[in-house]
């Protein structure tokens, strides 16, 4: 994976390049002790500050409806 500074590259089939951040998705989970954050996936920041989920594959991700993206590994 290209990082520089936690930033990672994407592209698109039709040759579209952006650059993305891979931050972690958590969620909250209840425990004996009160509730604790749990690490649950990974998810992709954009530039512009929107937050979208992986595929099921861990490597792509849908920014609109058709725009499939892949990071470069």
């Amino acid at each position: 994976m290209n990082t520089k500074n936690g930033w990672t590259t994407a592209s698109a089939i039709n040759g579209d390049v952006i650059r993305v951040n891979i931050i972690p998705l958590n969620k909250i989970q209840s425990n004996l002790k009160g509730k604790t954050l749990v690490e649950v996936s990974k998810q992709v920041e954009l530039e512009s500050g929107q937050k979208l989920t992986f595929n099921l594959d861990g490597k792509s991700f849908y920014t609109d409806v058709n725009k499939l993206y892949k990071i470069y590994s």
